[in-house]
Parts: structure tokens; sequence; C-alpha cells
């Protein structure tokens, strides 16, 4: 255990001397209460996924579920400061049974969550974040043919810059507000480099 610690501070040495201080990682189980304290504190209360769904995608789909980590003052490990996180189906488009459920041959990633802790937004880690999860899900998930996600209207110029195209209006009724399917497509045969 002690060894898992030295690791952690020595990452968190390295990327301070290099001037930056957020790095991105696979999931990791332990990381679920940060994860659902973040996930409550930044949707309202009938759009946030529940603890269970965390623990669900988490424990059945870690290859579709990136952490953003913060080194910060104290000597204490890095914090997980945001995540993108998503699960697989084998329907073409969005809707609600097709974001219920995780097959692991799907070859359509729903994107469930895209969160950043508070006082990080609007300084480019979400976009960071997407780019990267969108390397870090073709190396993992290889038979992957395209990404979707649904978004608020004030939310979409985020996704575009990050890649995605904007389809229009979701079918996927979810709160209060209504919701735009975002996608973007990846490339047959595509390998991560």
């Amino acid at each position: 255990m002690g060894g898992m610690n030295d690791t952690t501070d020595n990452l968190c040495d390295q990327y301070q001397t290099l001037g930056e201080s957020i790095f991105f990682a696979p999931v990791q189980p332990e990381q679920l209460n940060r994860i659902y304290d973040l996930e409550a504190s930044s949707y309202p209360d009938d759009e946030a996924a529940t603890r269970e769904k965390l623990d669900f995608r988490i424990q059945h789909a870690p290859n579709l579920f990136m952490v953003a980590m913060q080194c910060r003052d104290g000597g204490e490990g890095p914090l997980v400061v945001g995540y993108v996180c998503g699960t697989c189906t084998s329907a073409g488009h969005l809707s609600h049974e097709s974001m219920a459920t995780h097959d692991h041959e799907g070859s359509l990633l729903c994107i469930h969550s895209v969160v950043v802790e508070a006082p990080l937004r609007r300084k480019g880690l979400a976009t960071r974040l997407l780019r990267a999860y969108v390397v870090y899900v073709q190396a993992t998930t290889p038979h992957l043919r395209g990404i979707r996600l649904i978004c608020k209207q004030d939310l979409i110029g985020l996704y575009e810059k990050a890649g995605f195209i904007l389809v229009g209006p979701s079918g996927v009724v979810h709160g209060r507000d209504p919701w735009f399917e975002m996608a973007m497509e990846l490339p047959r045969g595509h390998t991560a480099e």
C-alpha cells in the first residue's frame, strides 16, 4: 500500500515539475465516492446518474470511463476533478433503451456524463478531456464505429470544439429541458496512435 502512495506522489511531483497539474487516467473502483459527488454537484437531481449506475459503469465498462486527475498542494495524491463515461449499444441511435444497458459487443458508444469540477470549468479542460477520451476508447474498444451523446443547447459549442457534429433535437427525454444529439463517426479499421 505504501508503494502505491509513493508512485502517486511521484506522479504529482513529475507533473508539477512539467508545469501541469492535471492528467488523464483509467477509472479505478475506489474513485466511486468522489465521482458520485462530482456527478451530484454537476447535474440537477432529475438528470444525475445514481451511485448504482456509476458503479455499474465502473465495473462493467471501465474501458469507457476516463478520469481527469489533479495534483494539489499538501502532499496528498491526485484527486479526480473530472471524468467522461459511457456504455456501448448495438442500436443505431440513442434512445432510453440503448442508453440503459451495456452491450460489450456494441459498436456505438453512448456518452452519459462529461463532468468537470466547478472551479475548473470554462478553462478548456472538458475539451482536452473529451479529445483524450476519444483516443482512449479507440485504443481500449477498437470495434467502435461511432460515438453519440445528448447535451443541452448551451453546450453544443463545447462538443463541436471536441469534434462532434450536431445531429439535431434528441428524442430522449431526461429532466425538464430539451436535449440535442451530437455525433462523432470513427473511421473503420482505425488504430490508436
